[in-house]
Formats: structure tokens, sequence, C-alpha cells
């Protein structure tokens, strides 16, 4: 009887793809191990390996983890806009479009967790002396200027007493910032629903900015 002897199977690294998809696959694979295996342990070749390439390969589309991390806060924040600035051209009142778009603030935080970690306040164990992701990143700058023009206009419109509108955008996104990142890591310890809390802390910021306060 003869014995017909299989070829050992030859493995072989993914085909090349399409630039924007292989960026993907290479940010996919950075945020898991980032978050998982720590900033530190996420080598370029450990990365280059979670997504099937070379390490030559990858430096073809990053020079370095820091520039992996900026393109993750680059990504998050593009899309973050775009969310932001839909809430603000519908025709509802100034007030009630801020409000929407405090609101998208928050759930966009908690669907992009691992993001939102990432961008706001870098990996754990990342140098801290470097500048975090967010600092590198122009258009987060321009999401914080939507917040801006919300609050300008409130008072401009008389809504809002006067007040400087970068300190009122300010001290807004820090109130949500802490919000956001309390539902996301300390949910569990909280003792009302979240959206109730959500609305509340909206409530009683913009309460405190009204003229009638």
């Amino acid at each position: 009887m003869n014995h017909v002897i299989e070829p050992c199977p030859v493995r072989t690294r993914k085909p090349r793809g399409q630039g924007a998809s292989r960026r993907g696959e290479i940010l996919d694979a950075a945020k898991r191990l980032f978050i998982e295996e720590g900033f530190a342990h996420a080598t370029m070749r450990r990365i280059a390996a979670e997504v099937g390439v070379s390490p030559t390969a990858i430096y073809l589309h990053f020079a370095d983890k820091d520039a992996i991390l900026k393109a993750i806060a680059e990504d998050f924040f593009s899309e973050l806009l775009v969310i932001l600035r839909s809430t603000q051209h519908s025709t509802e009142p100034p007030l009630v479009r801020l409000r929407a778009g405090l609101r998208a603030y928050v759930s966009f935080g908690l669907e992009r967790a691992d993001e939102y970690r990432l961008t706001f306040n870098g990996p754990k164990d990342r140098d801290m002396s470097l500048a975090t992701s967010c600092d590198e990143v122009d258009i987060a700058n321009m999401s914080f200027d939507v917040l801006v023009s919300a609050v300008t206009g409130l008072i401009d419109a008389g809504i809002f007493r006067p007040a400087d509108p970068v300190l009122v955008g300010e001290s807004l996104w820090t109130c949500m910032h802490g919000v956001t990142s309390a539902a996301i890591d300390l949910q569990q310890r909280l003792q009302r629903d979240l959206w109730t809390l959500v609305d509340f802390s909206i409530d009683t910021l913009l309460n405190g900015l009204s003229c009638k306060a």
C-alpha cells in the first residue's frame, strides 16, 4: 500500500494589504497590546507579530510606538469631532444643542473606552515626562473649539451670564471628563443610574451658568 506524504504546511505572513487597511490593523493590534500588556511591553516587533507582518513592514507606517499612540488619538478625535459638530447643526435651540453635545461626548467616551483612556490618560506605564497623546494632537483643539463656540453663542444671546468662553468651556469639559472617566472605570461604585448622573451633572452646570441663576 502506498502512503502519500503530505507536505508540511508553510507558515506565511499576511499578504501585503491596502495602506489604509494595514494601518487600521496595526492600530487595532497596538490598542489591544497597550491595554492588555502595557506600553513598555508592546514593542514594535510584538505589534508586528500580532498583525502578521515583518518588523520592517510596520516601520513603513509608523516610526515608533509614540507615533502609533498619536495616530490612535488622531483617529479618536476625528470621529469625536464629527459627532460633536453633528449635534450643533440641528434646528434645536442653542441650549438644547449644547446639552446634546455634552451627552454625546460622554456616550462616545463610553463606546470607545480603551481609546479614551489611552488618549487622555496615556498608558499607565508610559514615560509621563513625554506629552500625553492628547497634547500632541491638533484636532483635539478643534473638538474643544466646538464647545467654546457653543458657549460663546449662549453668552452673546444673553442665555449664559458674561464670562470667559474658554474658561467656561474648560469647566464644562473637565466636569464631563470626570463623569466619563468615572463611568468607564468606577461605574460599579455609582449608587445611581449612570445617565441620571450625567443629566443631573449637565443640569447643574448649565443652571449655574444661566443668567437666571
